[in-house]
């Protein structure tokens, strides 16, 4: 258990720039919370600040920048002035935040997170940063809409709609509004350029909720970014390859994000993957490389100094 605890820790990426530095931001990190548990106002970005809470996921953010390496990566190559995104499962809003910066004032984010004790936090990051171009949601999303029962966890980020296996000791089950993401954008005249989606396993009821969006054709078709976990879908009662196919219905591909701008085709016959990882879901192969290997975009530019 040490030997692993160990290992992983080695193998962050800043520990393997500068392991005294990173051991000294852990020791920070522990030591703060002894002596507040309000949110911890850190530099994002070089024009942002983000308040992480005491969870796992944020500690991400605080010692290499962002939680997920690889998705910040993917937005800060394909996003451009003027995009819309939609952000399901915004959390404290890190992608929310990234999102709203690169799109500008001419673009708009639209954020979903249902945790309302998440939420607080989340509205703050967003007024902190004076950012007028995004609309926020307290609502999950899915194929249903009203009500419906939420899991929540100490870890925040593992949070989720109700899951059909047996209700983890753990868990605490409240009730959060919910709703589709074609209810949602049945009014809205935009498309809409990216939609990234981490629910911990709903990513199906997602999809499902989404059928108008999905059938735009291929000049209008939304991108979209999400996990894929055979291990989440399993506790949802469902394939991988059930989401794989109804993307194929809607003549959407699917290609795993390498980094820097890079792709490579995805195939689930071939794979054993047991974890988590993201993949691409779009229609046109070209116009989705334009985008991603359009600008020479270091990760490293962004990420807190």
């Amino acid at each position: 258990m040490y030997f692993e605890r160990l290992k992983r820790f080695l193998a962050r990426p800043d520990v393997k720039q500068n392991p005294a530095k990173a051991l000294l931001k852990r020791l920070w990190w522990r030591l703060r919370w002894t002596l507040t548990d309000k949110p911890y106002v850190i530099q994002f970005t070089k024009n942002l600040k983000i308040g992480v809470p005491k969870t796992g996921s944020a500690s991400l953010i605080y010692y290499q920048g962002y939680s997920e390496l690889e998705t910040a990566d993917f937005i800060h190559h394909f996003l451009r002035p003027g995009m819309v995104v939609v952000d399901v499962g915004a959390h404290i809003g890190e992608y929310t935040l990234l999102a709203a910066e690169k799109v500008g004032t001419t673009g708009e984010v639209h954020a979903f997170e249902p945790q309302s004790h998440l939420f607080p936090i989340l509205s703050n990051n967003v007024q902190m940063n004076q950012l007028s171009n995004v609309t926020l949601n307290c609502a999950a999303v899915s194929n249903a809409i009203g009500e419906i029962e939420f899991e929540v966890f100490d870890e925040p980020s593992v949070s989720s709609i109700r899951k059909q296996t047996q209700l983890s000791q753990d868990a605490k089950l409240v009730k959060v509004a919910c709703t589709s993401l074609d209810t949602y954008w049945s009014n809205q005249q935009r498309q809409i350029d990216l939609i990234k989606v981490d629910v911990e396993g709903a990513e199906k009821m997602v999809f499902q909720g989404a059928e108008k969006i999905l059938n735009q054709p291929s000049t209008k078709a939304s991108t979209w970014l999400f996990e894929y976990s055979p291990k989440g879908y399993a506790s949802f009662g469902y394939r991988p390859s059930d989401l794989l196919e109804l993307l194929k219905r809607h003549d959407y591909k699917v290609w795993q994000y390498c980094g820097n701008g890079k792709i490579t085709d995805f195939d689930p016959a071939a794979s054993s993957i047991t974890g988590i990882i993201n993949l691409i879901a779009a229609k046109d192969k070209t116009y989705l490389l334009s985008l991603l290997q359009g600008e020479n975009i270091s990760i490293s530019e962004y990420a807190q100094t």
